[in-house]
């Protein structure tokens, strides 16, 4: 009987106890492109890993400009993106933007995920005159880490950008032939290490030999995970750093599938790029944007100084 009135009891304690309240499954909508360095975002949504924290994750295909506007409109509650003025410039007009975690940095310990190229015949030609760059056309696209690190390159040789021609490309420009080449350009993962397997392009310089440890892309919150749901927020971030670790570990056989699966790249091309580095656990060094910001600056893409406190936000890694 004694058993029996203790069994009665810890049933009644275990009836009394307040049920888990349910995580509420709420849709958070962020852009996407066809390329590697989205691979933590790919693998966060195919892994469940959103589900997980109760997010139904939309992933909307948008070019980088279309990107930035949907966001200060409030069309996309993560906006994922490469280095660029104008995310700093409409932070500093008011825009319920910020940036809170790490999608991409050079890391100079680890392969080049971009680098200068250009036909095997110009590389030589180059070479052959101790790497000088004057006269010599340079493709880029303007206002972005792009034209920064060209600037660079030409600083690090003695030069400015009036010693050369300047190609300017419109947003998005691919390379995927050696017939679209026809100068020396900065090209990313995995158009450079597909251009160099097939032996049509050689490298002038790589990224991290030209500006060590910059920044390449960055996570960004809009209003809604900032301020009207930072708990939201949160609970994206756990989602997202988990695809980060994922990411991390390699070229796993899953990890390949599913970026071959997203990106419509056959599985050995993904296996031959280089990944991109991405902090495990998101954080930023605000000071390794600092070089990029002054040039903008100085050069009029940035509106005005563009104080840290504006523009980052670790809150939500820190308190994940």
């Amino acid at each position: 009987m004694k058993r029996l009135a203790i069994v009665v009891v810890l049933f009644a304690l275990s009836c009394a106890q307040k049920p888990e309240t349910p995580v509420t499954r709420a849709k958070v909508r962020l852009n996407i492109n066809q390329t590697l360095t989205y691979g933590p975002i790919m693998i966060a949504k195919d892994e469940g890993f959103f589900d997980a924290e109760g997010i139904d994750a939309e992933l909307v295909s948008l070019d980088s400009n279309s990107a930035v506007t949907a966001a200060v409109a409030g069309k996309l509650d993560v906006l994922s993106v490469g280095l660029r003025a104008g995310v700093f410039n409409m932070i500093l007009k008011g825009a319920p933007l910020q940036i809170v975690a790490d999608r991409g940095h050079s890391d100079p310990q680890r392969c080049s995920v971009d680098a200068f190229i250009a036909p095997i015949a110009l590389v030589k030609k180059i070479e052959a005159a101790d790497g000088d760059l004057r006269g010599q056309r340079i493709a880029m696209i303007r206002g972005g880490v792009m034209e920064f690190l060209t600037m660079r390159l030409l600083e690090q040789r003695g030069l400015t950008a009036n010693d050369i021609v300047m190609l300017q490309l419109p947003q998005g420009t691919p390379i995927s032939s050696r017939d679209e080449l026809e100068a020396v350009r900065f090209t990313s993962e995995p158009a450079l290490s597909s251009a160099l397997t097939e032996g049509w392009a050689g490298i002038i310089a790589t990224a991290d030999s030209v500006e060590p440890s910059h920044q390449n892309a960055l996570l960004v919150y809009g209003k809604r995970l900032l301020h009207d749901d930072p708990e939201l927020g949160r609970r994206f971030m756990r989602a997202y750093l988990r695809g980060v670790r994922r990411f991390n570990k390699g070229k796993t056989e899953s990890n390949v599938a599913i970026l071959s699966r997203y990106t419509k790249l056959p599985p050995d091309v993904i296996r031959r790029a280089c990944w991109i580095a991405i902090a495990n656990d998101g954080h930023i060094d605000p000071k390794t944007l600092q070089p990029f910001l002054d040039w903008a600056l100085a050069e009029n893409y940035l509106d005005a100084p563009a104080p840290v406190e504006k523009w980052w936000n670790p809150s939500f890694l820190e308190s994940r």
